[in-house]
């Protein structure tokens, strides 16, 4: 009997033991991104090394290995992002490359230019959100608002020069949101990036700076630059500018698209595009993740894949575009 029951015993030992086997197994293949465990892909950013676009692609590499996937981010600068994009869109659509853009490069260049591709060419993987981009000024101008500021431009035409980050562009578009020149005097110089833009504020060599608040931030926070507003699309308050003001909080109702996607070439398998977009968003909501991204003055957001094509298909392409296009003509 003794013996028996030592067998009995053995025996759902064993039982349970293959049980957790199998459970764990079954645990394993529920994850959402299995499909891609043990997979490598190329994420190719349209800019050089040191920037947004690249830091956020190396944070979310460094998130994506922790679920065994892994990321070959590489640098491609060229036209304003189009040539990495082009690059990827030309690309066999299985072979695992994915274009790390924002919407300039993605919708709204090949809409108003010929660079080789349209924004259907892509199918969106995942949006993470997006770098907040700011209004600037010298503290020593003594402008303390974009009240102020706006009240100085009326009552000296033509004196202020506001320094941007290209010509009949995006980021220029969102400058006359904030300044529209129809309504405004003043002086806009086309500058390289927002280090540029930075340098120049400091030189003295323009008044009013657009540039990404993760440029400002140090200045700021020394009390060398006046931030008036911000513009970004995931949040009214950024928390480490808390007292900047959105534009829609003085009177414009917009918001400057600039979040960053991992796209794919068109005609992806459409599990690894699931798998995919359920990994990145499950980096994008770690701590880690975050707290990278906060460093960098990024509000990062996960998006899925239908949240994407919403924001990129509907709110950009169908609203945003026809006015800056209309708004491009006019130029």
């Amino acid at each position: 009997m003794k013996i028996m029951k030592k067998i009995s015993l053995l025996l759902l030992v064993f039982v349970f033991a293959i049980g957790m086997l199998f459970a764990g197994t079954e645990v394993q293949a529920e994850e959402p991104w299995a499909e891609i465990v043990g997979e490598s892909f190329d994420l190719i950013v349209g800019y050089d090394a040191g920037g947004s676009h690249d830091l956020s692609a190396r944070y979310l590499a460094e998130g994506l290995a922790e679920l065994d996937i892994d990321i070959d981010v590489s640098n491609m600068p060229g036209g304003d992002a189009t040539e990495a994009a082009y690059h990827v869109v030309t690309s066999d659509p299985d072979s695992n490359i994915l274009f790390w853009g924002h919407p300039p490069a993605a919708v709204f260049d090949p809409a108003t230019q010929d660079v080789g591709y349209e924004y259907e060419d892509f199918d969106p993987v995942a949006s993470i959100g997006s770098p907040t981009f700011v209004l600037t000024a010298r503290t020593e101008q003594g402008w303390e608002s974009y009240e102020e500021l706006v009240e100085y431009i009326e009552e000296n035409p033509g004196q202020v020069v506001v320094g941007g980050q290209g010509m009949n562009h995006p980021m220029h578009y969102a400058i006359e949101m904030m300044l529209p020149m129809d309504e405004l005097d003043y002086n806009y110089v086309n500058l390289g990036g927002g280090a540029d833009v930075q340098s120049n504020l400091l030189g003295g060599h323009v008044d009013v700076g657009h540039l990404s608040l993760s440029a400002a931030l140090p200045l700021y926070e020394d009390d060398e630059l006046e931030v008036f507003l911000h513009t970004s699309t995931e949040t009214e308050r950024v928390d480490l500018a808390p007292d900047v003001p959105h534009l829609r909080e003085v009177g414009t109702d917009f918001s400057e698209p600039h979040t960053l996607t991992a796209f794919a070439p068109e005609g992806i398998d459409p599990d690894v595009r699931e798998a995919l977009n359920a990994a990145i968003q499950e980096v994008v909501q770690t701590e880690e993740f975050q707290a990278n991204m906060e460093d960098i003055g990024f509000e990062a957001s996960p998006y899925s894949i239908e949240e994407t094509e919403e924001f990129l298909g509907q709110e950009l392409v169908e609203e945003v575009l026809p006015e800056y296009e209309e708004w491009l003509e006019a130029q």
